[in-house]
This record gives C-alpha cells, structure tokens and sequence, in this order.
C-alpha cells in the first residue's frame, strides 16, 4: 500500500518549521464537531469553508450536513476539531501548533493570524495526495477525509510578508482577478499585497486622470480591501507621487508641476519615456496640493493603516527648474523633505508609511531625519543587488523590509534563475540583519507583456522564502510549486518554463522583440543563435505539456493558456534572433529572405490574437492597444526593414 506521507510531505509550501509522522490517521467526518476558542468570526468562517470543502469530497456523502458550531467546553464525539488562539503556548503572534491525531484535530495559534495559517498548511494535508491545487473543488482519488497523523509546529521568519503588484504600466487587472490573486497568497501565508499605481486609480478630484475601462475605481477597491481583509491579507496602496508620473504630469493642466516639463502627449510617449516618467517639481506649493489631493482620494478607498508612499527615482529632481537652487547641494535634503511632507498627509490620516531605498542609500549622513515610524523598502532586482545595505538601514533604527523580484518586467517568460537569486539573497541578508519584511516585486515595464501566470513561480518563491528564508530552492521547490500552485503532479512543465526562460537571465526579451530589427542586431544583450535555439526547443516542448496538462481536473486554464502562449513568443523571439545575425552578417535581401521574414510576421500577428485572448480574460482592455501596435510594427519592420521616422529604438514604439 502506497504511504500517504510521502505525498502529503511532498505537497506543503511552505515547508513547515518542523513537521514529524505519527502512525494512524484522523478520518474527519461530516458529523466531526468544530470548537473554537476565538473571537475572531474570519476563523470560524475559515474552519467552516474547510470542513465543508473536505465533506464535499466524500465518496459516499451523508443526507444530513455538518454539525452546527458547538460552543467552547461542550462535548463532542470524536473526531473533534480544535481551534484556539493562546499567546501564551506559540511564542510568534503568526506561529501555530497543528495537531492531526486519530481522535481529532487540535490547532493552536499565537493570534488568530496564526490560526488562520495553519488552517491552510491543514488544508494542504487534506489535498496533498490528489495532485489538487488547493481551491479545487474536484473529487478526489482516495478518501479525502482521512488526513495522515502528524504534528507541525510552524512560524515565520519575518512578520510581515508581501507582494506589489504593478497595476499601472500596462495591465489593469479585473477585479475577480485580484481576488483570485489573493486568493492564491492566502494558500502561501502571505500577509501584504501591494497595488502599485501611478495614475490607474479613478481619483474623484479630477476624473479625467483615469476612467473604469483603464484603472480601479474607489468601490472595487473597496470590495478587493474587505475581501482580503477576510484573508488576513492587508491591501495597501502604493502611489507614486515623486518620481513616475508620467501620465499625470503630462497632461497640460499639471505640466508646469514638473521638475522637466514635457512637450509630448502621454500617448505619444515611448515605453522607456513612460518607464521613466517624469518628477514632481518638490519646491512648488501647488504641487503639494496635488499631492494631498491624490492621497486624500486613494486613503478614502484603502483601509490600511499602512502605504507605501513610494518615492523611487526622482530622476529629473534637480535637473530642471531647480538646477540653481541645488547646484552647491540640497537634493539630500530636498528629497527627505518630501518624504517628510508626504508622510505628514498621511500620518494625519492615522497611516504609517513606506518608501524605497534607492536615494536615502546615497545619503546615509541623512538617514536620522526619516520619520521614526516609517518603513525602508530596500530594493535591488539584479545580481549586483546591494543586499547588505540592510544592514545600514537596519542600524539607523529604521523598520526595514528586503524587497527583491519576479524579474518579468521587458521579459516574454520571467528570468526565473535571475529571480531565484535575487529573492533568496534577499532573504538571507534580511533574516541576517533584522529585516521585519519581504516585499516581493512584480512589475509591468513596457507595457506589461509578462503573464501573470510566468511570474507566479517567483510570486511563489517570495512568498515561502519570506515565511522560511532557508527554504529549499531549486528542484524541491519546483515540485512543490508544480503541486500547490499550479495543480499537477508533472513537474516537467516548470522545468521546461525553466529552461525556456534562461534566456532572459541576461537579456530582456520582450524588448528584443518588439524594437526594430536593425536596432536589435546592434543590441549588446542579443544572444546568440545556438543560445536562441534551445530556449526555442524549450518554449515548444512547454507548449506541448501544456496541451497535455489541459486534462487536469485542478489546473488553471487561463494559466497553461498564458503558458503557452509564452512559450509561442519565446520561439517567435529566436527565430528573430537568428534574423538579427544574419542581418548583422550582411545577410542577402533576396526573395527566400524576404519569404522567410513575411511567415515569421504573420505567425506574430496570429499570436498576438491568441495573446489579446489571455490579456482579455484576467484584465481589463486599458493598455492592450499599445501592445497590439507594437506587435505590428513589430512584423513591419521584420517583413519589409522599413526605416521610418520612428526606426530609432529609444522611441519605438
């Protein structure tokens, strides 16, 4: 007979701090009576979908429905369920103690928080041998109500466990998207999501920002905030309001609140133009106003007592209207007193705040004038990360999150090696300096090709390295991610995404492919045609597995569909490669040539249909036009080598 445990040990993520097989199994039954001890309603709710969810599986379902809630000190026939909060048995607020024995189950936590994780991690035991993502509601192979005996004892390495999730360079996620999302952090322990705006919001003072076909209005927020409020999830607002905002600052009405004023349009902008947006002019009283105007709006739709204020990359601070002022110095301060300004907008509101790292590390003489109750997000996405610096903000006194990335931004498949460095260093250096939190980063530059499904490893990567920093990586976490996440037992899927996307470890591949082809030919980053093709052998093997994996009960098909159509760009990306050297080794330009480049657009523009498909299925339209027009401008320039007035890659497209 097959042991339940290796399936069950192999099927947690993250890996509990400490976990031991006991003989035996707990066979919980529709009758199996649930007592808490808490006065937290999300538990009970919690409890109650899990149970039901387990008696749904049952072979042989009873007439009558589970138990009602029994009172705390009552009796109880066995198998009982146990749930208490008790600060004085777990140490760590977020930790618990589970317990599956024959007689009942027993989940102790340091808070309700701690209650709530370990619901998941049981509910991870109650699916681990079914090859189930964990909401699936699918009939299982054996009884499913029969969990193998063990005990877990679990707590995290840092308290407070994120994810940003770009929701203003391209793609505007719907709302049931969200929900899935957070849904799927849930299932991970997580505790923080992040939407990152810059103008994607629907601000009331003044509707013509953005309207709901292109950004989030107050009430999905509203509804997105309690609903991941139920799931111990706090949803914070990360706005920019220094340095990225393009969209606003861009319009004529707040132009002359630029730092460097724009001549263009925001819809004749390039994607590295919007990328690096423009900065508020810091010393103009107006642009405080508009600034609290932004806040007041965005504060009115989050209820978190936390923000994320932002401020990274002021690029243009200094360099325009105020080049006089700060000519023998000042930016330091300058900058600080931004940050200073802002916070007091929010803090007036009753709200701590976030910033990046990137321009007080420059100043670390200056590090004392931070608000006290802020918090540092200390950043860097590429193998030269500075990952110690931790350290130094960690010794000025200031509340430090390590926040590493996906590494999908100007990718078609996320640089899935990159990543898994990045978020692992970051993890170590902050566990090793006192950090208090890991926000993992999934941005969107260039228009937000990258699907959400090719960043849901290193979303999920982030997610266990910030409960467990010494968590294993590499092939037992791709296991483990094939299981839980995705829903198979096939881990071959995630080792060909994989090696598919080894190529955009150090190229950015969507980049590559949408800018002309005589300016990629000269791109320093374009790799060769032997690298080019096994990631095109990958990228079609990954879309064969995807076909086959379409039979899952628990699979995503809006995932496998991103998948594959990844996997389709990827090979449309190599077969440019191998264009781009010919054509930089005086390739003829004769009638096989041109045939050769005619098929490959028409294959773009066939897969970009595809592609409209997925984008249309978890987003909002907002932003999929300009990726249509680059695509074809893409086959134009690859058909024909059309130089045009737009042919110089800095303002393509």
């Amino acid at each position: 007979m097959p042991n339940p445990w290796a399936a069950t040990s192999a099927s947690l993520l993250p890996i509990p701090k400490e976990i031991h097989e006991l003989p035996g199994v707990c066979d919980i039954t529709p009758d199996s009576p649930l007592v808490l001890r808490t006065d937290d309603r999300r538990i009970e709710r919690a409890a109650r979908q899990w149970r039901s969810k387990l008696c749904e599986w049952l072979p042989l379902r009873r007439a009558r429905s589970p138990r009602d809630l029994k009172p705390a000190g009552d009796d109880a026939r066995s198998p009982t369920i146990r749930i208490a909060v008790d600060r004085h048995r777990i140490e760590h607020r977020d930790g618990y103690r589970l317990s599956v024995q024959p007689e009942g189950i027993e989940l102790v936590g340091g808070s309700a928080a701690g209650c709530f994780h370990g619901l998941q991690t049981l509910t991870q035991l109650s699916i681990a041998d079914r090859g189930l993502s964990v909401d699936s509601l699918e009939p299982p192979i054996r009884n499913p109500s029969a969990l193998p005996c063990c005990t877990v004892v679990d707590w995290p390495d840092f308290e407070t466990r994120g994810l940003l999730h770009d929701v203003s360079r391209g793609k505007v996620p719907t709302l049931d998207t969200l929900k899935h999302l957070a849904d799927r952090l849930t299932a991970l322990k997580v505790n923080q999501l992040q939407l990152y705006i810059e103008h994607t919001f629907v601000f009331s003072f003044d509707p013509e920002i953005c309207d709901p076909d292109n950004g989030l209005t107050p009430d999905e927020v509203r509804e997105l905030d309690v609903y991941c409020r139920e799931r111990f999830i706090d949803l914070v607002p990360a706005l920019a309001t220094f340095g990225h905002m393009g969209r606003i600052l861009s319009m004529p009405k707040y132009r002359h609140l630029a730092e460097v004023e724009t001549t263009k349009s925001w819809d004749r902008m390039s994607w590295p133009e919007r990328t690096r947006g423009l900065t508020l002019d810091c010393m103009n009283p107006e642009a405080h106003r508009l600034i609290e105007r932004m806040w007041s709006d965005v504060l009115d739709a989050f209820s978190s007592p936390v923000v994320n204020i932002c401020g990274d990359e002021p690029r243009d601070l200094g360099e325009g209207k105020n080049r006089r002022r700060f000519a023998s110095g000042g930016k330091g301060e300058a900058y600080i007193e931004h940050i200073r300004r802002s916070h007091d907008i929010c803090a007036r509101r009753g709200r701590q705040t976030q910033f990046w790292s990137d321009v007080v590390r420059e100043y670390p003489h200056l590090l004392h004038w931070l608000p006290r109750d802020s918090t540092v997000l200390h950043w860097g996405y590429n193998d030269g990360a500075d990952y110690e610096s931790t350290a130094t903000f960690v010794a000025a006194g200031l509340n430090t999150f390590v926040c590493p990335g996906t590494s999908g931004w100007k990718r078609i498949i996320n640089a899935m090696d990159l990543a898994e460095r990045n978020i692992s260093s970051f993890a170590a250096a902050g566990r090793k300096h006192g950090a208090t939190g890991l926000l993992n980063t999934d941005w969107g530059d260039h228009g937000h090709f990258n699907m959400l499904a090719c960043s849901l490893h290193g979303i999920a990567l982030g997610a266990t390295l910030g409960w467990s920093a010494d968590h294993p990586i590499g092939d037992d976490f791709d296991r483990r991610f094939a299981r839980v996440v995705l829903g198979v037992d096939d881990v071959g899927g995630v080792r060909l995404l994989r090696n598919a996307s080894q190529i955009a470890d150090r190229c950015e591949t969507w980049r590559l492919l949408w800018m002309p082809l005589r300016a990629a030919c000269h791109d320093p980053s374009l790799p060769g045609e032997d690298e080019a093709r096994e990631a095109q052998h990958a990228a079609h093997e990954l879309r064969r597995w995807c076909q086959r994996a379409a039979s899952t009960p628990a699979v995503d098909h809006r995932d496998l569909s991103e998948l594959a159509v990844a996997g389709r760009f990827t090979e449309l990306f190599a077969k440019k490669v191998a264009f781009a050297r010919l054509l930089e080794n005086a390739w003829s330009n004769g009638p096989g040539a041109f045939e050769a480049r005619s098929t490959w657009a028409n294959e773009l523009t066939e897969a970009g249909c595809t592609y409209a498909d997925c984008w249309g299925a978890r987003n909002k339209l907002s932003g999929l036009d300009d990726v249509r027009g680059a695509l074809l401008a893409a086959a134009e320039y690859v058909r024909g080598l059309k130089p045009t007035a737009r042919s110089d890659a800095a303002d393509f497209p």
